[in-house]
């Protein structure tokens, strides 16, 4: 069996920190008005508004959400790596072994959508 990887609050605080300085560089990579952003990935406009200008500090639950978006991008992933998010420790915290029982997901329809005009644009 796979030996789970932990992070600590210390280094979640660190990738929060480091994907706050990123985060307008990202979204424009990613080519998404903030409005977008929000859509895919559940985070409010105003929020992502917010972490951008320095006036909230990105949480955890903000972080992954965002990952999970630029998950499904190569660039994103590949600015990332550059800009040294996308680090071992990281890396294997959010590797998944294949022994671990397959999750029941559902994705909001709007969601699908969106993505659906987006990839098609």
């Amino acid at each position: 069996m796979k030996e789970k990887y932990n992070l600590s609050k210390d280094q979640k605080e660190a990738y929060c920190s480091l994907m706050t300085g990123l985060l307008s560089m990202l979204r424009i990579r990613l080519g998404m008005t903030q409005e977008e952003l929000s859509k895919v990935s559940g985070v409010s406009r105003v929020t992502i508004s917010q972490i951008e200008s320095g006036r909230a500090k990105m949480n955890w639950l903000h972080f992954t959400a965002l990952m999970m978006v630029c998950n499904a991008d190569r660039n994103a992933k590949e600015f990332l790596y550059a800009n040294g998010l996308l680090d071992d420790p990281l890396l294997r915290f959010y590797q998944v072994s294949s022994s671990q029982p397959q999750l029941n997901v559902t994705v909001d329809p709007e969601i699908i959508s969106f993505l659906k005009e987006y990839i098609t644009e």
